[in-house]
């Protein structure tokens, strides 16, 4: 009898060793997507509280914020400089492209408001301005290929235009 179970535990090892790794690297990768939702909010919610304070100059389309001179007399607006340098601050992996701004009249306005003017009224305190991440998910391990591959992080964070005129507070500032 102990020599026709010499091999036992060798076959229930096989049988049983590919189900707990792969619950192994599915936590890892669920914990890894976790993360990565959670640094996207946050990357949206500092891009946010920069912009509540000092909004871009002009109320763009969002493929005319990507441009390198999006400000005034196509020249480098500083204000979404300071922007999307704060959102991608706190997150690994963001570039420029990921970081989307735009204007609100009201918290629930779904289209975002575009006006060249300079000065525009969109810029004044107590109107909506809107910093959004759109992160595409790269996963880990070859589990969360199968389960999250290409999967797409969008993460919003609209705020309140908390000052207008940025000469009297702070006559150094980049956002004039």
């Amino acid at each position: 009898m102990k020599r026709k179970s010499r091999g036992q535990a060798l076959v229930e090892f096989a049988l049983v060793f590919p189900i707990i790794m792969t619950f192994l690297f599915a936590t890892i990768e669920l914990g890894y997507f976790v993360y990565s939702w959670s640094q996207a909010n946050y990357a949206a919610r500092r891009g946010g509280e920069q912009a509540s304070s000092g909004p871009p100059l002009l109320a763009l389309s969002k493929a005319e914020y990507q441009q390198v001179n999006n400000g005034p007399n196509n020249q480098p607006d500083p204000c979404v400089s300071l922007i999307r340098a704060a959102a991608m601050r706190t997150t690994i992996g963001l570039n420029q492209s990921m970081v989307d701004i735009a204007y609100f009249n009201q918290y629930n306005d779904i289209v975002p408001r575009i006006d060249r003017t300079l000065p525009n009224d969109y810029r004044r305190a107590g109107n909506i301005i809107q910093v959004q991440v759109n992160y595409v998910y790269v996963p880990l391990t070859p589990v969360g290929s199968l389960l999250l591959n290409n999967r797409r992080i969008d993460a919003t964070s609209r705020r309140t235009i908390m000052r207008y005129d940025f000469s009297n507070i702070d006559p150094l500032s980049a956002c004039q």
